[in-house]
């Protein structure tokens, strides 16, 4: 009953329209001091500080910084016409640059709705220049704008990562491959696609060799880089996640520079914006640890983990369920409020069946994935429908299905061969 009672108090305020933040913060503070008197409040204090101080959270506004100044160069033009001249000579080349292009910027970008506005401008109208359908072309845009969150440096990890005092570092470093396969399995769907269609005489080939090979190195080239750097000196030793942060800061500076996009108005305006960004997301984090701590004084994840034994459910079984209420979840709450929200409810639990907290974060990431293209409330279908003139929200659901599909096989592929994450 007393978890039934704060999960319907926390889906009110929300079905309200009470930020995730204050929501989370109203439910724990009340439900404390029902149950505990008031003397219990005298922990926020302490969480609050213990949360906001902890050194790991740097990386989120430096990682924010980052993405920010990045989008401020223009380099998702740049990034996209560089790994098309890879892949454009194959049917379907465009989708597939516009698909591999996501995950890169989405890597430095930091925000799905980001990557789909970048890069949906670019690839869309090229798409449906060399005859795709419009489903196809922008289908293809918004699903591939949620890869930025399973390959790393991703905010979605961190925040994983601070919550289940799980190493980030390991977390990235375990991700990457899992990310890579992701990928491939939508551009090998793109391929397939394509090439039915092809013989209905629709899709073209894309033509990448319009560019030299040199030239593509010099478009993308740059962004590959600032990862391969901020990745590297991640798992070399080199850095903490934090300095590996304002290494990438620093890259991304040179970057807008490069690109003589530095001036006084642009940083003005990536830092306001990382101010906000930042603000948000630790005030989010900050109730949400409030959440976590009220959770374990009222024994709720104790309670549900005994409960769950004495059902005898199988550990898959629970992790099916886990994996379709996160799904539900995300067509209602943005990613890291599903993180936030139902992480510290269910993680106890797998954790006593004896599933990997490092597996468990990167699938979680990819579960994530449908969250950002999953109406009502899938940000990048709106992103991706009003960034070309003509395109419908039915086009795009549509165009998006067959991606859903593709996240739950790699999903169901990681559970039964978690040897692609955790063996590397």
């Amino acid at each position: 009953m007393l978890i039934l009672s704060v999960v319907c108090g926390l889906m009110v305020l929300l079905l309200l329209g009470v930020p995730v933040a204050f929501s989370l913060g109203a439910v724990s503070v009340v439900a404390l001091y029902l149950t505990q008197g008031g003397g219990a409040l005298s922990a926020v204090s302490d969480i609050a500080w213990g949360t906001t101080s902890e050194f790991l959270l740097v990386a989120i506004p430096l990682f924010i910084l980052m993405s920010e100044l990045i989008s401020a160069s223009g380099v998702g033009k740049d990034l996209f016409t560089g790994v098309e001249r890879w892949t454009g000579w194959l049917p379907g080349g465009v989708a597939m640059s516009a698909i591999v292009a996501s995950a890169i910027f989405g890597a430095v970008s930091g925000t799905a709705v980001g990557v789909a506005a970048v890069i949906a401008g670019v690839a869309i109208p090229e798409m449906l220049r060399r005859n795709y359908s419009p489903e196809m072309a922008s289908g293809t845009v918004a699903a591939a704008s949620g890869l930025g969150m399973v390959i790393p440096p991703s905010l979605p990890i961190i925040i994983y990562g601070v919550v289940t005092e799980t190493s980030v570092t390991t977390l990235f470093a375990k991700a990457v491959v899992p990310g890579i396969f992701v990928t491939l399995v939508c551009c090998l769907y793109v391929l397939v696609q394509t090439m039915r269609e092809a013989r209905k005489g629709r899709v073209l080939s894309s033509g990448g060799e319009e560019i030299s090979l040199g030239r593509s190195l010099v478009l993308a080239g740059p962004t590959a880089l600032l990862i391969f750097i901020v990745l590297g000196s991640i798992y070399k030793g080199i850095a903490t996640p934090t300095e590996a942060a304002a290494v990438g800061v620093c890259g991304a500076l040179g970057l807008v520079a490069y690109k003589r996009a530095l001036s006084k108005d642009v940083l003005v305006a990536t830092i306001v914006r990382t101010v906000k960004t930042s603000i948000m997301l630790l005030t989010i984090l900050l109730a949400a640890m409030l959440f976590s701590y009220m959770l374990s004084a009222l024994q709720i994840p104790q309670t549900l983990a005994e409960q769950v034994i004495e059902a005898k459910l199988s550990g898959w079984v629970f992790f099916v369920v886990v994996m379709v209420l996160l799904f539900f979840l995300g067509m209602f709450l943005d990613v890291v409020s599903v993180i936030l929200i139902a992480v510290p409810i269910v993680f106890p639990t797998l954790v006593a069946y004896g599933y990997d907290p490092i597996w468990f974060g990167v699938v979680l990431m990819i579960n994530m994935c449908f969250a950002v293209v999953t109406p009502p409330v899938g940000l990048c279908l709106y992103v991706v429908r009003d960034s070309v003139k003509g395109l419908t929200l039915g086009q795009v659901v549509r165009g998006t299905m067959p991606f859903l599909f593709l996240y739950a096989f790699s999903i169901l592929v990681m559970t039964l061969f978690p040897g692609i994450v955790t063996g590397f």
